[in-house]
């Protein structure tokens, strides 16, 4: 609903809705879903002539049919991250990409928080130089269950990276400018029994190599209970060392930093909207989409499906590495398929 709210402040227009499951359909025309037009079948919503942008929010394993569909309508699409969780869906999603080239849409909403795109503006991001090294880590709270209803862990090992680092991976792709190479990672289950029946973890951590032999640490955690966590409705944060400064981000928008050549640069101030998760999203969403508009008319923006890809690779490759002890993985098509 967050995104949903995110495409309206946009000023993007929602036209059409399906879900395959007929009680959801139900309820959002009963409430009158804001004049939307409620699509008991995925045909219908494809055939509609005011569609131009098509929005996949199917759970991440279940990312590549509906999206081909999509393309094959000559309609654009977006995909939420991850793009994929299997080897052989990325590999899909690979040749759909060489298929269908500019058609696919991907991005990530915490790149655009205000102090990211404070050290990415074109001054500050060239008076930074190069970076060097740091750390990221995506930590919810109230999530000692089994998301998903247990489908993620019942029908595919359940890799955290994919669903919650990925994030903070596509944004450290924009501050190292260049593509992930290797991952080395190991994983541990902390909070529940179910885990040891299903498979996957809920806790990892590793390291992420750039192909400038640059190098990135970094942590996930799905175990914490309650509402005590710093972390709060942000849920990511990152320490980044450059050349000639450093930034800080979260997980508490006090603690924001941006020091560049030895001076703290002023940036506007994140909201944080009382704690409330959801409203934050929408916020995010918002400068997201603004984004993502401003491509299908230029081509350009802050994300690209390409590091879609390049991350999912990685996430895939996370798992694989914690699963081998901690063994290096290499980021690419051979040592995936």
């Amino acid at each position: 609903m967050s995104n949903y709210h995110g495409l309206v402040a946009a000023g993007i227009r929602t036209v059409a809705f399906y879900d395959n499951h007929e009680k959801v359909r139900n309820v959002l025309e009963f409430e009158g879903w804001r004049g939307v037009r409620i699509c008991k079948a995925e045909a219908e919503l494809l055939a509609h002539p005011d569609v131009d942008v098509v929005v996949i929010a199917t759970p991440d394993g279940e990312h590549l049919a509906p999206a081909r569909r999509v393309l094959e309508a000559g309609k654009y699409v977006f995909i939420e991250k991850p793009l994929a969780t299997s080897s052989m869906d990325i590999a899909a999603f690979r040749d759909l990409i060489r298929r269908y080239p500019k058609k696919m849409l991907f991005s990530e909403k915490y790149s655009f928080a205000y102090p990211v795109q404070a050290a990415l503006g074109e001054w500050e991001r060239e008076r930074l130089g190069q970076f060097l090294t740091g750390s990221t880590s995506y930590m919810m709270t109230n999530c000692d269950r089994i998301m998903g209803d247990g489908k993620w862990r019942t029908e595919s090992a359940y890799n955290p990276v994919a669903g919650g680092l990925s994030h903070n991976f596509m944004t450290a792709l924009l501050f190292a400018r260049a593509r992930i190479t290797r991952v080395w990672a190991v994983g541990q289950v902390l909070a529940y029994p179910e885990l040891k029946k299903y498979g996957g973890y809920d806790t990892m951590h590793g390291v992420l190599e750039f192909d400038t032999g640059r190098q990135l640490m970094w942590s996930v955690c799905l175990a914490v209970t309650g509402q005590h966590g710093m972390y709060a409705h942000r849920t990511v944060a990152h320490a980044l060392q450059f050349e000639n400064g450093s930034l800080v981000y979260g997980p508490d928008s006090s603690g924001d930093r941006l020091v560049v050549s030895g001076l703290n640069l002023r940036f506007q101030r994140e909201p944080d909207y009382g704690g409330d998760w959801s409203s934050y999203n929408a916020h995010l969403y918002k400068r997201m989409w603004l984004d993502i508009l401003a491509s299908l008319d230029n081509s350009q923006s802050l994300h690209t499906i390409e590091q879609g890809l390049n991350v999912a690779y990685a996430c895939h490759a996370a798992y694989q590495s914690a699963r081998r002890d901690g063994r290096w993985m290499m980021v690419n098509e051979t040592e995936l398929l």
